[in-house]
């Protein structure tokens, strides 16, 4: 189950303390990425989940859906989505300085550059900026096209030595694939054996139950860390392409395009 952060937020600012948000810290052996995956804000949450970015002094939050999915409202609009405009949330003012794609060829992250300005106890105002990137066509259940959005992702929020915030839309679908592929990524850069894939989907569930939801989420993380590997990085491996695993992995390529609907 995740570990709430109960009553974590009273010495951060002069607002409404933060009684209950549902988020869960996910170890990682990594000082680069330690993240806190949640559910989307809802509107009765919004306030809480704010008081916790500032009581972790996060600097960048991750949002994989979007507001509204397949006619259903699935996340709270809790940041202005709009250059220029200025939400405010129990006295915490967030306002949107810049929007942008996250590159040239990543056209699906919107990244949003906030403002937040709150009060502290002692009555003095502070500013922090924080980043919010938003990958806007992963839908819920399923996976995204296969390019290498999430690598780009994860390469971009790397290097804060504070807490970054993971969410989807219950926190455990498409957030649990994301800290997956970190998890594998930086264990490979460490030169540490990664555990079977069994047994790290075991793992991050004892962190937060339900992790990667189907096996839609399974398999893109494989195809994700192959396309890195053998397609990013091909020259580097080589070797490895007999022609015997270039027809595995063709085959793997167009099964896995079946059965995910996409390319």
């Amino acid at each position: 189950m995740p570990r709430a952060n109960e009553g974590m937020c009273e010495n951060v600012m002069k607002v409404t303390k933060c009684a209950y948000y549902n988020t869960s810290p996910v170890n990682s052996s990594s000082p680069a990425l330690q993240p806190h995956v949640d559910p989307g804000p809802l509107d009765g949450t919004i306030n809480e989940f704010w008081q916790m970015v500032l009581q972790e002094e996060s600097q960048t939050i991750v949002m994989l859906c979007n507001c509204l999915e397949m006619g259903k409202n699935k996340c709270a609009e809790y940041w202005p989505n709009q250059v220029g405009q200025t939400k405010t949330f129990a006295g915490i003012e967030i306002t949107n300085i810049q929007m942008r794609p996250m590159s040239p060829e990543e056209q699906t992250v919107i990244v949003s550059v906030l403002i937040v300005k709150f009060t502290k106890p002692d009555g003095t105002s502070e500013q922090r900026e924080v980043r919010h990137y938003q990958w806007v066509d992963w839908p819920d259940r399923g996976v995204p096209p296969c390019r290498l959005t999430s690598m780009e992702l994860l390469s971009r929020v790397r290097g804060t030595s504070k807490p970054i915030i993971v969410h989807c839309s219950a926190g455990i679908g498409r957030t649990g694939t994301i800290v997956a592929i970190e998890y594998i990524l930086e264990r490979m850069q460490a030169g540490v054996e990664c555990a079977a894939m069994n047994d790290l989907l075991k793992e991050l569930r004892n962190q937060r139950a339900y992790t990667i939801q189907n096996d839609l989420q399974y398999l893109f993380i494989h195809r994700v860390m192959l396309c890195y590997f053998l397609e990013k990085h091909r020259q580097r491996y080589e070797s490895m392409m007999t022609e015997e695993f270039q027809a595995k992995y063709k085959k793997f390529v167009e099964d896995y395009n079946q059965a995910t609907g996409t390319n």
